[in-house]
């Protein structure tokens, strides 16, 4: 999971799959907006950081998967196509979507520190020695906040909520007295060092979109096939059952002669496509009815067929 402060909400809770992604992308460029976009789904989560309108940064991280620029991208398109990711979207100042852009593709030194097992003071001390870029990341539930560093000094804070890099440290520090609050240690590199070249103008968005459909759709072809196929090898199990019930109960009460007659009476009135239903045998116990008494007394005949109705139905009804 990646942890970022929410920063200034412009929308939330969206579906992905629900929206034309690379006619929004668009949207953004053409407005320049700041900021990003977070994908949550299922194997991890998607980040899209714009500046000025230029998508300078895209990161997909999951369970022992990590992927950038046009590979993220078509991740999250792929998996905003399953229908069940959520988006939201966050505006920034500019300096702190590039701020949070050097945090992604930065270096995780230490992560998940008790807070009450560190001391402060000397991390502090050794920011500041190794002149370090980075930030310090704390956290406690679902509340964040980032301190940046530039050469060892403390540039400001960034948390839920913001738009820009605050001088303020009242919300960081009340999340750093929340029970359980914990604290990462990333170094990041000079914005100089990173590219900030645009990716919507190098990856072409509504063909990594029209491919991730097209993956969908085929992917939902081959699950209803092999609903399809079980649905089928269902129908049949739950005809052989019923077929060998009649057949049994038959004999029960007929002998093998009757036994027999039930199968015969069975396979020609009883129709092979479609699912097996009560109304599948009334053909059946009419013909099958005629056919007994020529073997057996009426009341023996007619508790049959209540067995047997009375059985078919609990075989029908019971989950194969």
């Amino acid at each position: 999971m990646i942890l970022l402060p929410r920063g200034n909400p412009v929308k939330e809770s969206l579906n992905p799959a629900r929206i034309d992604l690379p006619g929004a992308l668009k949207k953004l460029q053409a407005g320049r907006f700041t900021g990003y976009l977070r994908f949550e789904t299922g194997p991890g989560t998607g980040i899209l950081i714009y500046e000025k309108g230029k998508l300078v940064s895209a990161l997909f991280e999951g369970r022992g998967e990590r992927s950038v620029a046009e590979d993220a991208i078509g991740r999250i398109f792929d998996e905003s196509q399953q229908g069940d990711a959520r988006l939201d979207i966050y505006k920034l100042a500019p300096e702190v979507a590039l701020s949070i852009h050097a945090l992604l593709h930065g270096e995780l030194l230490y992560q998940g520190q008790d807070l009450k097992l560190i001391d402060i003071k000397a991390l502090l001390a050794r920011i500041k020695e190794k002149r370090m870029n980075g930030c310090l990341r704390i956290y406690a539930g679902d509340r964040i906040a980032l301190i940046f560093y530039d050469q060892g000094h403390a540039l400001g804070f960034f948390h839920d909520g913001s738009l820009g890099i605050e001088t303020t440290a009242d919300t960081s520090m009340s999340i750093a007295k929340l029970p359980g609050a914990k604290i990462d240690v990333l170094a990041t590199k000079n914005l100089e060092e990173l590219m900030l070249t645009d990716l919507q103008q190098s990856v072409d968005l509504t063909s990594l979109w029209q491919g991730a459909r097209m993956r969908q759709q085929e992917k939902l072809r081959r699950l209803e096939e092999q609903q399809g196929r079980i649905s089928d090898e269902r129908d049949r199990q739950r005809r052989r059952n019923v077929q060998l019930f009649l057949s049994e109960t038959a004999q029960k009460y007929l002998g093998k002669t009757g036994a027999g007659l039930a199968g015969k009476e069975f396979e020609r009135t009883v129709k092979s496509e479609g699912p097996m239903t009560e109304a599948s045998l009334v053909d059946f116990y009419v013909k099958f009815n005629k056919a007994a008494r020529m073997l057996a007394g009426s009341s023996a005949v007619d508790r049959m067929l209540e067995e047997m109705k009375g059985g078919v139905k609990a075989c029908l009804q019971k989950d194969l």
